[in-house]
């Protein structure tokens, strides 16, 4: 069953953003320290700190609920300076480009644009059509990260120095045309997402007596079985939040036998 770690892991595995290990030491002084390292894995941080003894240096690894981290921008905050300790240590995970958040976040979107219109649940899913929800997360990611390169502005210097920083912006939208391509060639082939192809029945107006004409399910030619009556919902153009649960009126029209024949002799 498919779940949406399945679809974050595709789409990670694709942009190749994999956690990475740092290790650092600082002497504890002051109650924010500066990690250097954007997008941690919180859930892998270890802290700790030092105290120099007779015997030794001892260490006191600190929970969770002792201190407070800005994950996106590398940050660790202590509720107050530690008081006779010599060094802080902190170890952990980051991430180059995305938080866990912000993928679940894209996945969310990508799952919701993909099965809006089939009834078919994530779990449920083929691993073909999971991989391309994976690869359309992929995607929302990339847009996320071309808003925040779009801020980068090449710098030239009167010495001739070029640094030309919107040349990341250039790449991040070259992946996402390529991307987009890939997801739009299996998208079509799966008959998945927003363009997906469906198949309706058209209803209109009677112009002699405003009802609705009624629809029959198709049948072969030589098949004199009765006719079958179908009957879809019929709505106000308005979408409700809730379901409301209204009873069929029954003095609209009353459906019987059809009568024998291939023409009918009503007139609409």
């Amino acid at each position: 069953m498919a779940s949406k770690a399945d679809v974050v892991t595709i789409a990670r595995n694709y942009l190749r953003d994999f956690p990475k290990f740092f290790q650092l030491t600082f002497a504890a002084a002051g109650r924010t320290y500066n990690l250097g390292k954007p997008n941690l894995d919180t859930g892998s941080l270890w802290v700790a700190f030092t105290v120099e003894g007779s015997n030794g240096a001892s260490v006191t690894v600190l929970t969770d609920a002792e201190y407070a981290v800005d994950a996106r921008n590398g940050f660790l905050r202590l509720p107050a300076p530690l008081v006779g300790a010599d060094e802080f240590l902190v170890e952990g995970y980051y991430y180059e480009w995305l938080l866990p958040d912000d993928f679940d976040f894209y996945a969310d979107m990508a799952i919701h644009l993909n099965t809006h219109n089939i009834d078919v649940p994530l779990a449920d899913m083929a691993p073909a059509v999971v991989d391309v929800v994976g690869i359309h997360t992929l995607i929302q990611a990339l847009w996320g990260l071309l808003s925040e390169y779009s801020r980068d502005i090449d710098v030239i210097t009167s010495e001739s120095v070029h640094i030309i920083a919107s040349q990341r912006y250039r790449m991040v939208q070259s992946l996402i045309d390529f991307w987009t391509e890939e997801y739009n060639r299996r998208a079509a082939a799966l008959n998945i997402g927003l363009e997906r192809l469906e198949v309706m029945t058209l209803r209109r107006v009677s112009k002699t007596t405003g009802y609705l004409v009624p629809i029959y399910k198709p049948r072969e030619i030589g098949d004199y079985n009765p006719l079958v009556r179908v009957w879809p919902p019929i709505d106000a153009g308005v979408i409700h939040i809730e379901e409301e649960s209204d009873d069929l009126r029954e003095d609209v029209l009353v459906d019987g036998s059809p009568p024998p024949g291939y023409v009918s002799q009503a007139y609409y």
